[in-house]
């Protein structure tokens, strides 16, 4: 059986990145990273990471133990693969009610200490 966790995460694709910054200081976020690519953001419960590129809306981001048996299982519950980078790497899917989620395999999720 394949499990999912939800993660804390939330990413935002832009381009225009410094518009975004300003937008998620205003409303209370902490930039604790900033690159030419990517501002990493804080506002204590929720991380948020914003990353140059065209608009997909809100990317949601789940925890899996194994992605390729997750990448399946969603698959034929009817999720859609947007982006896949190969084996190790992340995955964006989308889901039937048109959520996109950012895949990520961490066989760690589940250890019960966390």
């Amino acid at each position: 059986m394949t499990y999912y966790k939800m993660s804390n995460t939330i990413l935002l694709q832009t381009m225009d990145m410094q518009k975004a910054k300003e937008h998620f200081q205003s409303k209370g976020m902490v930039t604790v990273s900033e690159s030419e690519e990517t501002v990493e953001m804080f506002d204590g419960d929720v991380k948020l990471i914003i990353t140059k590129g065209d608009e997909l809306g809100p990317i949601m981001e789940l925890l899996v133990p194994d992605l390729g048996m997750a990448v399946e299982d969603l698959s034929s519950q009817g999720w859609t693969v947007v982006t896949q980078e190969g084996e190790g790497s992340s995955c964006h899917m989308v889901n039937p009610m048109g959520t996109i989620f950012r895949l990520v395999e961490d066989p760690h999720a589940y250890d019960e200490d966390e």
